[in-house]
């Protein structure tokens, strides 16, 4: 079982959404919290997603540390609440490095049991209108988005992985064990195994040589930084 984490207050996503959530992809469970703080623990089930509420994307941010420790196999998304009608929310999330996606809530629900699909699997969604929004401005304002860490091209076999994901399985690909991982990337010797983990089995691999492998097939210049 997976867990999806809506923080965001109560009424903001509908009953019927939920249940259909469930419905459709019967291997996950929904939480809902009021408060971001709330998010910060151990839910009985591995957390996916953390569907975030736009008023609360300042606290994610002040909590993200403590969150990810707890979470970090997690994706984090901002519900749609007509974001592209705010110019400097729309740059601001288009520029983060915390939030990689956005999940529409004002639509139909296959349109969002759609792209909550695409989430699940680690794949980022942007909508045009958003990113419209957010390119207005003049480019100076947009540093980041320019930055060759973050428009490196990535295979699409190796795109569910997140970048922490990709990080382990560059150093598992050049012979490290777990130990020398957690050290290099300053991690615990449980969170490393929990990649590794969620790596094979994203990549349909049998073990961790196998997803080596897979790595060293595909990924451009063997090496991620």
């Amino acid at each position: 079982m997976r867990t999806i984490v809506f923080i965001t207050p109560p009424g903001v996503v509908s009953a019927a959404l939920k249940q259909a959530a469930e419905d459709a992809f019967p291997w996950t469970m929904i939480e809902e919290v009021a408060h971001v703080d709330q998010a910060i623990r151990i839910f009985p089930s591995t957390v996916s997603l953390l569907l975030v509420h736009p008023d609360f994307i300042a606290d994610v941010e002040r909590c993200a540390s403590d969150l990810f420790r707890y979470h970090p196999m997690a994706m984090t998304a901002v519900l749609d609440n007509e974001l592209h009608a705010e110019r400097e929310l729309a740059i601001r999330l288009v520029t983060s490095t915390l939030v990689r996606s956005v999940f529409p809530v004002q639509v139909r629900h296959d349109i969002s049991l759609s792209i909550l699909g695409l989430l699940l699997q680690g794949i980022e969604y942007f909508p045009r209108a958003l990113l419209g929004a957010a390119i207005e401005k003049p480019a100076e304002v947009l540093p980041s988005v320019s930055e060759p860490e973050e428009v490196q091209p990535v295979p699409p076999h190796l795109r569910v992985l997140t970048k922490r994901e990709m990080q382990v399985l560059e150093m598992v690909q050049r012979g490290l064990q777990n130990k020398s991982i957690a050290n290099d990337l300053n991690l615990s010797g449980h969170t490393v195994k929990i990649h590794l983990h969620n790596i094979i089995s994203k990549l349909g691999a049998r073990n961790r040589t196998e997803a080596a492998a897979i790595y060293r097939n595909v990924a451009p210049g063997n090496a991620v930084h």
